[in-house]
């Protein structure tokens, strides 16, 4: 058994022992010498006791058991055969154990996990965690292993690796363990896959390159055996750009490959390594990237090609190219529309466009820094749908009216056909149900003024609901579930009939009527177009809706021309609802503004800073700007033209007349017409400032360091920006991160953990004040992880960390609970006792200093207690001399004197008792009345 101290610095205390002592010797004396020695003793032993607990002492009792901890490499570089080899190891080190120690385990890859806490359990399966295997991080094993140890016993860590490190540096901790004691046993496993392996070592091609050029690709290639395959190159469109058979030796061989022209974007490959009975597949892909540049590139969506006819031209005539797609055939991924600089949605509907398409879009401009336009006409921005949508979110103004346009009330009446066609379904839904659900998409929308009659009808009325104001919205809803399917198919005739009624009723100052019928069902034709001609005179619109191709198609359409509406013909009903909806909200809440407008300049912008005037325009689609857009031209009455702003990493604009015949005639016919669309689309192309901002990236290890230099307009370091880097994978995952200011206009980040892969990389540089002065893209390559590309491991690690702390190399099984290196016995600290300690003698203390103990009490105690053989010191002194009492006369008479005692002589006697009596006199006054 050994004490220690906690704070060993506090035994420098002890030196006011001799101090104490000191004192004790020079104080006058008090008592006897035996008292003062054991109140010495008493005192010494007090204050050992405090300094004891001030420096923390503590007991160490000898170990009598071994833990151990084995850490298991569960990495993919160690091949199954090998993981069974040293799962069985441990599995019969532990049938071993002796039966007072105890044994952990730990599997580790990328991260180190525990998979048993130590304990005394013989028995050991199949690991339960799983950790990542793409790395091998030997120095988070140690640690984690380190960590387990109690801090008692004897220590010991087995470790069973290949010794393919890749991650941390496990020399560090074996220093650490060393200093520690905790010896390191190493029990190498091969890092050679069980079987054939070929893998892909690097793959080269240039970052950047002209367009037209064609990429030179080098890839290199080895294999564990000869092996035979093929060397598959996919392009950015994900279609196969190239196929090589190859053959590899025991050398490493080198492929060169030619790749077809690049489009001007980003462009990622893969590059793909097919050898059959490949036991080790995950080292055969791997991603690269060229950025080719180019001519800008634009796209126009539109559903009528006169619609972007203008626009087209004044593209093409500023060396712009210019593709036109119809809606079906709009790029529906983030990779295909990122083939474009930017992209023009020219009077399109949103029901055109999928609603995964519509997130792309979004995404292509504020995540991939494209450029977005929304040119207006009858189905652009609130007519067509776009309210609450991705693309909204984009544009820099809402598809809300402006407040100060108020809009009289509305009597809106929807004629439904209940005929037995509107029984069918549409996954699941009968189409009823579909136009009913519009409906009551319309209700929701009414104000409280407005009204709403629902007219269901075959060859007679169904259950009418209403007319009901929108104030009665709810209860309109909830009537519509009452209406119910009838049979043979609609009278037209009858059923606008009793719509007029409806209508003429209403003294709402819009009338409308909405029509929903089969394409093939709509009877009773005769005199109905005299009833929509009457009802136009007498300002009351229709709009028909026909669900279906049929013979009745053209009457339908004949019914919205004659009634002033619009015709809607869909081959779903599940479009009914958006259909009605989109319908609603032109007649509650009329966006469209017809009429000559004069363009007014509103905030300055690149677009239209070299126009001095522009010509009028016939129409355009009210919309609300946002706060922070920059509204370029507004009408006199102040509606909105044309708006500009930042989304994210992209811009957009919003032209909210047209570029065709219809409204923007005298602007299509300008001749400054095409230098203002290029000025338009210049504006939207992604800013590069590589005189600015300039970006490079560096992969180590399994980290991807990324570096800028950002320079003002002079050349000087620009300091005290705030730069972000956004790294754009293949399936567009985004990993974000902020790069650090390590020298003035030298900014740094190296985030961890980035998978293997090809990245888009955008960096941009913000100022104090948050606006943006700069921004850059360019690419990165992620290699496989080295976990990868090692063949045999590294087995010189497994030696040096043996030798640093001591280990066997490749021991036994039954070893690995030896006892060996440095132990540590289990402590217990004595603080606490020794405190107690000093407060039982302190009052020792003070009874041997302040009690009158005789010898004969000690002698006695002594005995009693069983300690006679310590009473000889006391009785071997003389007794003390006593005085005797003077006896009274009466006593001396008749007491005989014994022989030999000595006698007191009569004068002494005589004074005494003088004194005494004069003693008493002065006691009771009596001296004064005599001197008086």
């Amino acid at each position: 058994m050994n004490v220690s101290f906690i704070h060993p610095d506090a035994l420098w205390l002890l030196i006011v022992l001799p101090l104490l002592w000191g004192v004790a010797l020079i104080a006058p004396s008090t008592g006897t010498a035996w008292q003062r020695r054991i109140a010495l003793i008493l005192r010494t032993l007090m204050v050992l006791a405090l300094i004891g607990a001030l420096a923390g002492a503590q007991v160490v009792q000898p170990p009598a058991f071994t833990t151990t901890i084995f850490l298991l490499d569960g990495s993919d570089s160690v091949a199954v055969s090998q993981r069974v080899r040293a799962e069985a190891f441990i599995a019969q080190a532990l049938a071993s154990m002796p039966p007072d120690d105890q044994a952990g385990v730990v599997v580790f890859g990328r991260e180190a996990l525990v998979e048993r806490m130590p304990s005394p359990e013989r028995t050991f399966g199949a690991p339960a965690v799983r950790p990542s295997g793409s790395a091998t991080s030997i120095a988070d094993a140690l640690q984690l292993g380190m960590a387990l140890l109690p801090a008692e016993g004897h220590r010991r860590l087995v470790l069973l690796s290949d010794g393919g490190e890749n991650r941390g540096s496990a020399r560090e901790i074996a220093q650490r363990a060393a200093v520690a004691g905790i010896p390191i046993d190493v029990v190498p496993l091969s890092g050679v896959a069980d079987g054939l392996d070929a893998q892909i070592v690097s793959v080269t091609l240039p970052s950047t390159a002209r367009e037209g050029q064609r990429l030179p690709l080098r890839v290199d290639l080895e294999s564990n055996a000869p092996a035979t395959g093929r060397l598959i190159v996919t392009g950015p469109d994900g279609g196969t750009v190239a196929t090589i058979p190859v053959d590899i030796g025991a050398d490493r061989q080198t492929i060169s490959i030619l790749l077809p022209e690049a489009p001007a974007a980003f462009n990622r490959y893969t590059v793909r390594l097919d050898v059959p009975g490949d036991t080790r597949a995950q080292n055969n892909a791997v991603e690269t990237f060229s950025v080719v540049r180019g001519r800008p590139r634009a796209l126009l969506v539109a559903q009528s090609p006169e619609d972007a006819a203008g626009l087209e031209r004044a593209l093409r005539a500023a060396q712009i190219d210019v593709a036109v797609v119809a809606p079906a055939a709009m790029p529906d991924t983030l990779l295909a529309m990122s083939q474009y600089d930017a992209i023009a949605l020219v009077n399109v509907p949103r029901r055109a466009f999928s609603e995964s398409t519509l997130q792309h879009l979004a995404t292509y401009v504020h995540d991939r820094g494209g450029g977005l336009i929304m040119v207006g006409g009858p189905r652009s921005f609130g007519p067509g749908g776009w309210r609450g949508t991705p693309v909204e979110a984009a544009l820099p103004v809402t598809m809300d009216i402006p407040i100060y346009r108020t809009m009289p009330p509305v009597s809106v009446v929807i004629v439904i056909d209940i005929s037995g066609s509107m029984a069918m379904t549409e996954d699941g839904i009968p189409k009823l149900s579909l136009a009913l659900d519009g409906a009551r998409r319309i209700a929701s929308l009414l104000r409280d003024e407005d009204e709403l009659t629902i007219l269901p009808f075959d060859d007679r009325p169904g259950v009418v609901v209403g007319p009901l104001p929108g104030s009665q919205r709810d209860k309109a809803i909830e009537q519509m579930s009452q209406v119910r399917l009838g049979g043979s198919g609609i009278n037209i005739h009858d059923a606008l009939v009793a719509a007029a009624r409806y209508v003429r009723a209403s003294d709402r100052p819009i009338r409308h009527i909405i029509t929903i019928t089969d394409g093939n069902d709509t009877v009773q034709q005769e005199g109905a177009l005299d009833i929509v001609r009457a009802l136009r005179d007498e300002r009351v619109t229709l709009t028909s809706i026909a669900v279906g191709q049929g013979s009745h198609v053209p009457f339908i359409r004949d019914m919205a021309a004659v009634g002033g509406g619009r015709t809607f013909l869909t081959e779903r009903a599940a479009d009914l609802p958006d259909l009605l909806l989109d319908e609603a909200e032109m007649i509650i809440q009329p966006s469209i503004i017809e009429g000559v407008v004069t363009p007014l300049r509103g905030a300055p912008h690149p677009a239209i800073r070299s126009i001095d005037a522009a010509p009028v325009l016939y129409g355009y689609v009210l919309t609300t700007p946002r706060d922070t857009a920059q509204v370029a031209l507004v009408t006199p009455e102040g509606d909105t033209l044309m708006a500009a702003w930042q989304y994210g990493l992209g811009r957009s604009i919003a032209w909210t007349s047209d570029f065709s015949g219809r409204w923007a005639k005298e602007w299509v016919a300008w001749d400054r017409f095409p230098q203002f669309g290029a000025h338009l689309f210049n504006w939207l192309l992604p800013p590069q400032t590589d005189d600015v901002l300039s970006i490079a990236t560096h992969p180590s290890g399994d980290t991807l360091t990324i570096e800028t230099i950002a320079r003002r307009p002079d050349g000087s370091p620009w300091s005290g920006l705030l730069v972000s880097v956004r790294l754009i994978a293949a399936s567009g995952e985004v990993i974000e991160t902020v790069l650090r200011e390590v020298s003035p206009g030298q900014y740094r980040a190296a985030p961890d953990g980035v998978p293997p892969g090809a990245y888009l990389v955008q960096a941009t540089a913000q100022d104090s004040q948050g606006a943006l002065v700069a921004a850059v893209t360019g690419g990165a390559v992620m290699p496989l992880s080295r976990e990868y590309r090692s063949q045999a491991g590294n087995r010189h690690l497994l030696e040096e960390l043996a030798q640093i702390t001591g280990g066997r190399l490749d021991p036994q099984p039954r070893q690995v609970f030896e006892r060996g290196g440095e132990t540590r016995g289990a402590v217990r600290e004595v603080g606490l006792l020794l405190i107690v300690l000093a407060l039982i003698l302190l009052p020792l203390d003070i009874a041997v200093r302040r009690l009158p103990l005789q010898r004969g009490m000690i002698v006695a105690a002594l005995r009693k207690v069983g300690l006679s053989a310590h009473t000889g010191q006391f009785e071997t002194q003389a007794a003390p001399v006593a005085v005797p009492f003077s006896p009274s006369r009466s006593e001396s008479a008749s007491r005989p004197d014994p022989a030999g005692e000595a006698q007191v002589p009569p004068a002494e006697l005589e004074r005494l008792r003088a004194a005494q009596e004069a003693a008493r006199r002065r006691l009771r006054g009596e001296d004064a009345d005599v001197r008086r």
